[in-house]
């Protein structure tokens, strides 16, 4: 059903050549499978001098340095999107890191000596104390919770900064899956001479060798405790858009999924101290227990949630010790939430873990959110492809719970009960940013002039934070089932609406469906509306949109706007 746009291919490449990456990275032996303990429970802290020096070093750069770099993206279902970095010199803000590194080593020798030699290290910070349960830090979101970043000089509400999130000061080890990275912005709020980081990217673009590019840059800056890891990218893969952050503490994992890349744009702040936040994003985050026993469950033994979540890490290869880390918490409080992917590739529909659309719908079933009479589905996105009906079918068929087969006809009544939220032009002119700040917005004029675009679907993002402009992907679902209940539920996540986010599949000659591809690595996470927000409706109706207050703040208008003539807003390169 999709094509690519080659004039949309040849943006991106020169705006790749015009941004090219500087600052990214693996471990400090270049080794991108080199692993980064998770197992440990101690962790060592810095020491007065070093601290000293690091504010020393601070003070002197006074962080001139930081800068924040854009770059143009495309639709996720054409070419990746241009990645957006910060240069950074090596021994970042005047710092040697790999000396700094030296000196933690030493010190964590040191330390391990200094231990009874009867008793290992592990052992010693395993052991259970009296009340070791009653002593446990409480968890701030034990049940999860969805959250609106935080925009500079905008009224709070319930949104979160990028600090509340990161818990900087309660993190050991931080495995972070973005497309973008601005790495100065995030050593500032994750300094990794404090916390071992893992930095999942993409590393494909027109037979470039990407890897090694950014392997031996990262080389070169010394920065210590960090490894940069490629998911597998062969094949049709093109994209690596996932996004997630696991923050491994001594008490908790904290578990994110946000809309945003890891830039200072995407979570609401800016290089300045009187201008606006321009970009607006959502994440999902939940606190989970740490097993203080030792104890490692089987992934086979932990909720839908925990499971779907273990097979994508598994899919990306990030290592076995990541792995361990998350099996060393309880995923108990996970019940009701579902994890969705889509792993790159080619992927055959009988798969004991279905991913993309069909993932989707094993969600729905598995939260038993399907048998569904009537639906209305409210997508926003900050990228769209080459869709169509048929498409759009899909993405309802699976939002009920079903799986699509060799019957391509559209739904009836599809364009009544399925609306886009993609900002028209005049919303970007008028926006804080303008148009110079909506490169990562996008949607070409081929797809939307093709006689199959459903534009009557298409409504105006018009943000409840007046003129913020939206990289949000969020799809709301209200309903009701066969028997009369009416249900609600989020999708919130890195998955535009695009046969490369949640894949494609077409009808063989045979008769039969072919495989389903996939171009694009996503992941996203589904909440339903708790039972207690249903009650009272009226009879037979579909919940309105205020039935997610207390689940998501709904950040654009509703009732939106019909197009009504007017053009959204096209990608330029």
């Amino acid at each position: 059903m999709e094509s690519d746009d080659e004039d949309l291919k040849l943006a991106m490449a020169m705006s790749l050549q015009a941004n090219s990456p500087r600052t990214t990275g693996v471990s400090a032996s270049g080794d991108k499978h080199e692993s980064i303990d998770l197992t440990s429970d101690t962790e060592d802290e810095d020491d007065d001098d070093l601290r000293r020096a690091i504010a020393l070093s601070m003070q002197e750069s006074g962080n001139s340095d930081m800068q924040q770099s854009s770059a143009s993206s495309a639709s996720t279902t054409d070419v990746t999107k241009a990645a957006a970095v910060v240069d950074k010199p090596p021994g970042f803000m005047g710092i040697d890191r790999k000396a700094m590194e030296l000196e933690r080593l030493a010190r964590l020798g040191k330390r391990k000596r200094e231990t009874s030699p009867e008793v290992s290290s592990k052992q010693v910070a395993r052991a259970p104390t009296a009340n070791s349960d009653a002593n446990e830090t409480p968890l701030q979101y034990p049940n999860g919770a969805i959250k609106r970043t935080f925009a500079s000089k905008y009224p709070r509400t319930d949104d979160i900064t990028i600090e509340e999130l990161l818990e900087a000061d309660k993190v050991n080890t931080a495995v972070i899956s973005s497309f973008q990275y601005d790495s100065g912005w995030l050593y500032e709020k994750l300094d990794p001479a404090k916390v071992k980081q893992i930095w999942l990217m993409t590393g494909k673009h027109r037979g470039e060798d990407v890897q090694a590019k950014r392997i031996q840059e990262w080389r070169e800056s010394r920065v210590p405790n960090m490894k940069l890891h490629f998911p597998p990218m062969g094949g049709m893969i093109a994209t690596m858009h996932s996004k997630f952050i696991l923050l491994f503490g001594k008490d908790k994992l904290r578990i994110a999924v946000p809309t945003a890349n890891m830039t200072q744009t995407d979570w609401g702040e800016v290089a300045n101290d009187w201008q606006p936040g321009i970009m607006e994003n959502s994440v999902f985050l939940i606190d989970l227990p740490r097993r203080h026993d030792g104890t490692v469950t089987e992934a086979k033994d932990l909720t839908p949630f925990g499971r779907e979540l273990v097979y994508f890490l598994e899919q990306q290869e990030v290592g076995p010790q990541v792995i361990t880390g998350l099996l060393k918490c309880n995923f108990s409080k996970t019940s009701h939430l579902a994890f969705v992917h889509s792993v790159g590739g080619s992927h055959k529909t009988e798969s004991t873990h279905p991913t993309g659309l069909p993932g989707l719908a094993h969600a729905i079933r598995e939260l038993h959110l399907d048998d569904v009479e009537r639906i209305e589905l409210d997508y926003a996105a900050s990228s769209l492809g080459s869709i169509n009906d048929t498409f759009l079918s899909r993405i309802r068929l699976a939002a009920c719970g079903k799986s699509f087969g060799t019957d391509t006809a559209p739904e009836p009544n599809l364009r009544d009960c399925f609306r886009i939220y993609f900002p028209t032009n005049d919303t970007v002119e008028k926006s804080m940013g303008g148009p110079d700040c909506a490169g990562i917005i996008t949607l070409t004029r081929q797809a939307y002039n093709a006689p199959s675009f459903p534009r009557e679907c298409m409504r105006d993002y018009d943000s409840m934070r007046r003129g913020m402009l939206s990289h949000n992907k969020l799809l709301f679902a209200r309903g009701r089932k066969k028997n009369g209940k009416p249900f609600a539920w989020v999708y919130v996540g890195s998955a535009n609406i695009s046969e490369s986010a949640w894949g494609g599949q077409k009808v063989l000659k045979s008769g039969q469906m072919g495989s389903l591809n996939i171009r694009n690595w996503e992941c996203g996470v589904v909440m339903p509306v708790p039972e207690t927000k249903l009650q009272g409706l009226k009879q037979d109706d579909v919940p309105p949109m205020s039935v997610f207050d207390g689940t998501i703040e709904v950040p654009f208008r509703v009732p939106a706007d019909e197009y009504k003539g007017k053009q959204p807003w096209f990608f330029r390169s």
